[in-house]
C-alpha cells in the first residue's frame, strides 16, 4: 500500500518517533507493536499531528485506543489536518 505526497509529511512524524534500533522507512500495514511503538510514542505523535493542525484533541482521543496499524494512525493525521482545513477554510 502507497500513501499520497500529502501523506508523506504525517508518515515522516511516524518515522521520527521510531525507536533508534527500528526501521527508517514503515508501510501503512505495519503493526505499531512490530514497530516498537507503545503508548507513549503514540502519544508524541498525535501531540506532532496536533502541533501541524491545532484542532480539538477529542476525536483523535477517542479512536487513539483502537489504533494498531501505521495506516490507522495516519487516518487520525488525515483526520486532523481534515479538521484544521475545514476551520481554516482550507478545504
Amino acid at each position: 500500500m502507497s500513501v499520497s505526497a500529502e501523506d508523506e509529511e504525517l508518515l515522516a512524524v511516524i518515522e521520527e518517533t521510531l525507536p533508534p534500533d527500528k526501521a527508517r522507512r514503515v508501510r501503512p500495514e505495519a503493526a505499531l507493536r512490530q514497530l516498537g511503538i507503545d503508548s507513549l510514542n503514540l502519544v508524541i505523535i498525535v501531540g506532532r499531528f496536533l502541533e501541524r493542525y491545532p484542532v480539538p484533541v477529542e476525536p483523535l482521543r477517542e479512536r487513539l485506543g483502537s489504533v494498531r496499524t501505521v495506516g490507522e494512525l495516519l487516518d487520525l493525521g488525515r483526520m486532523a489536518r481534515s479538521e484544521w482545513r475545514r476551520g481554516t477554510g482550507h478545504v
